[in-house]
């Protein structure tokens, strides 16, 4: 008879398309792991192209904006420098790979993450932490740096050689960029320009909005455009800063907004968010003045609509 095939590990990658889940990837892969990669898209993160390495595996994008303003709104513990939720992100995360995985028939989960690079979600306390809240203690691989962690449980199970795994640690990227040439990874993106939260000017919105009772998927979302002015406890208005920020605002505005704009001359296109009143549009109205050419001209002159109004005249 012959011998019974050996079981194909298999494993769920979250994968950000940054050089270090690129190289996440392909250290599984060379490790014999049949990897499936994981894409979470949301509102404060959309999913960045990995233009050097194309990973020749499965891709699963899942869109998880609700549950990023979830977490915002009560992060468990607390945010980081601005208003990034980073453990409870990461635990949220876990957990719905978990759930991926097992659809999946999938072994365990793995990350690119590296030990001491983020001082507050990339720690031996923080990985047990949340792996301990999201139900999945001992099944997240590392393989940047799981040589310096204690084994996980495809380890003792024989799915993964601890010889297979890397000992990298600390914010420095030479390793990784050194690995990544041998490797024949190229034009990775830099590390910055991932999640909004993390960006001052954009979290100040979102606290802000947060705090007003109008942090939504939609808010959050018209708010990376655009100068931001809150009017009132119960509304805030967005004026473009030039012609492609007005075409992202109207884009972006929610269904229920007020778009505003100069009727007759050139000028930023407004939106205002929120119940209001005349007094609060007509302030709205003033700074669309305000930052046009025309500071003389009257408040009448600013036009209202709504946003679907908006949009049918500016694809007509």
């Amino acid at each position: 008879m012959m011998a019974e095939a050996a079981h194909l590990p298999k494993g769920v990658l979250l994968f950000s398309g940054g050089l270090d889940s690129s190289l996440a990837c392909e250290a599984l892969r060379r490790a014999g792991v049949d990897v499936v990669v994981l894409r979470y898209h949301s509102v404060f993160f959309p999913p960045r192209e990995s233009v050097g390495y194309r990973p020749p595996c499965t891709v699963v994008t899942r869109e998880i904006s609700e549950d990023m303003v979830a977490l915002v709104q009560d992060p468990q513990y607390g945010y980081g420098k601005n208003a990034n939720p980073c453990l409870d992100c990461k635990q949220m995360m876990y957990g719905r790979a978990w759930d991926e995985a097992q659809r999946r028939g999938a072994d365990f989960i793995a990350t690119g993450e590296v030990l001491g690079q983020r001082p507050m979600s990339q720690n031996e306390g923080a990985f047990r932490r949340m792996e301990r809240g999201a139900r999945v203690e001992g099944l997240v691989v590392r393989p940047l740096s799981g040589k310096l962690l204690p084994p996980t449980i495809p380890e003792q199970q024989g799915l993964i050689r601890r010889d297979d795994l890397l000992d990298i640690s600390g914010r420095s990227r030479k390793r990784q960029m050194e690995l990544a040439a041998r490797w024949g990874i190229t034009d990775y993106p830099t590390p910055a320009g991932g999640c909004k939260l993390t960006d001052p000017q954009y979290a100040e919105r979102v606290l802000r909005l947060r705090h007003m009772g109008l942090l939504t998927v939609k808010s959050a979302r018209a708010a990376r455009n655009g100068r931001f002015f809150p009017l009132g406890e119960s509304c805030f208005v967005l004026v473009g800063r030039n012609h492609e920020d007005n075409q992202r605002l109207l884009a972006d505005a929610p269904d229920d907004a007020l778009v505003l704009e100069l009727t007759g001359h050139p000028g930023p296109l407004a939106c205002l968010v929120g119940e209001h009143c005349a007094d609060e549009l007509e302030r709205a109205r003033e700074l669309v003045i305000r930052y046009s050419r025309f500071g003389g001209l009257p408040t009448g002159e600013v036009g209202a609509w709504s946003v679907a109004e908006a949009r049918e005249a500016k694809a007509g």
